[in-house]
């Protein structure tokens, strides 16, 4: 434990207790009700050092606002018992938010406070040994240091490190395990199944960084996690793993649950190719909302591949089939404009011209107006109907933009 390490942990209790009195006493000296205000800070310095374990603070708020009262002011009465209790809930809600912060917007890839890194102990044994260590910034150092050794024996000790109670340190631990390759895979899959979700999409993230296809089995039942972010790493990493991943995801596109089904939509449509974008607009007509919406997403994260499939879609008579590839088409945007305005003017299958002509309504280009002008000269009702209403779709987007300043003003 280094000198440093005691004076932060005492510091911190240490300017709670002060903030929280010098409150107080501001309260008695000039006999307002403002410390309560003071307390605020107080809940956010605690729930950004400790998370959750905040809720400690806030226990000890409400009872130092309760009593007080009780000493100053008499019995408290129920806003002060709402207050009290608030201090509480506040506390545990912002301990929770720092940990979704921390987990999900990059806490875990870095700490302001590292200090430049020294040069790696050589024997792994020793820095296996740091990983107990009780100051996170040694667990930390010794973590990265094991991930750059290339050692295998380190692979079990670094999982062991996903559960650490520093999410840094999870993360430089889960960062390490993806350096150490093919031999961290086994113990990556197990955690998998975890019971903790941190532990089991850091594990996906770091199979992703791996890559390699001995990792399919495992990210493919972790695309049925009940974890939503758990599900969308697996995905992402059995992109990472890519070809080899191919058909197994086209299979879970077409069998799997809803989960199975949405997670191996994301993962298609960041692999890319033909067969993808097939698999994919077979999925447009899914009878789960979501699905079919991450379909379309997929396809548009795909692009300009994607658009000559989806053009033939416009012409099925499958309505749901015939909306998924309009939604995707209008994602795809301005890259798209020159294909469906060809098929605008020129498609021999009505249904397709008057499908181009609503995905031209979605999209924002003067191109498309020009086009969807010439399609109310189009033979079929249905297609001149559809400029039709393109067309006043995109005036009221036009007009929307024209009083914006005067909405605002």
């Amino acid at each position: 434990m280094t000198a440093a390490w005691r004076l932060e942990n005492l510091a911190r209790p240490a300017i709670i207790v002060l903030v929280a009195a010098l409150a107080v006493l501001f309260d008695l000296a000039f006999g307002t009700v403002a410390y309560t205000h003071f307390f605020y800070l107080v809940l956010i310095l605690a729930a950004f050092w400790y998370r959750r374990r905040a809720v400690a603070v806030g226990l000890l708020l409400a009872a130092v606002h309760v009593t007080t009262e009780y000493l100053f002011h008499g019995p408290p009465g129920p806003s002060i018992l709402v207050s009290a209790a608030t201090f509480i809930i506040a506390a545990w809600l912002l301990g929770y938010l720092f940990e979704v912060v921390g987990r999900r917007k990059g806490e875990l890839h870095f700490r302001i406070d590292e200090p430049k890194p020294a040069a790696c102990e050589r024997d792994t044994g020793r820095l296996i040994a740091l990983l107990s260590n009780r100051d996170p910034r040694t667990r930390y150092r010794a973590a990265g240091c094991l991930g750059d050794s290339g050692d295998p024996a380190a692979v079990e000790p670094l999982a062991a490190l996903l559960t650490d109670p520093d999410p840094g340190v999870r993360w430089k631990a889960a960062e390490a395990l993806g350096k150490l390759g093919l031999p961290a895979v086994g113990a990556l899959t197990e955690r998998l199944r975890h019971e903790d979700a941190d532990v089991r999409w850091m594990a996906a993230v770091a199979l992703g960084e791996i890559g390699d296809p001995a990792a399919v089995p495992g990210l493919l039942a972790a695309l049925d996690d009940p974890d939503t972010y758990v599900r969308s790493r697996a995905a992402v990493a059995l992109a990472e793993v890519g070809e080899a991943a191919l058909e197994d995801l086209i299979a879970a596109i077409h069998n799997g649950d809803e989960r199975v089904r949405w997670g191996a939509a994301i993962a298609l449509g960041k692999i890319g190719g033909e067969r993808a974008v097939e698999a994919l607009i077979k999925t447009l007509p899914d009878p789960d909302d979501d699905v079919r919406l991450r379909a379309a997403a997929a396809l548009a994260d795909i692009g300009e591949p994607a658009v000559p499939r989806l053009m033939d879609a416009l012409g099925t008579d499958d309505d749901r089939l015939r909306e998924g590839a309009t939604a995707a088409l209008s994602q795809i945007g301005r890259p798209a404009v020159p294909a469906v305005v060809r098929a605008l003017r020129e498609a021999g299958d009505w249904r397709i011209r008057a499908g181009a002509a609503r995905v031209l309504g979605r999209i924002d280009d003067r191109q498309a107006v020009e086009a969807l002008i010439s399609g109310l000269d189009d033979a079929r009702e249905e297609v001149h109907s559809a400029a039709r209403e393109a067309l006043l779709a995109a005036s009221g987007r036009h007009n929307s933009r024209e009083e914006a300043p005067e909405r605002y003003d």
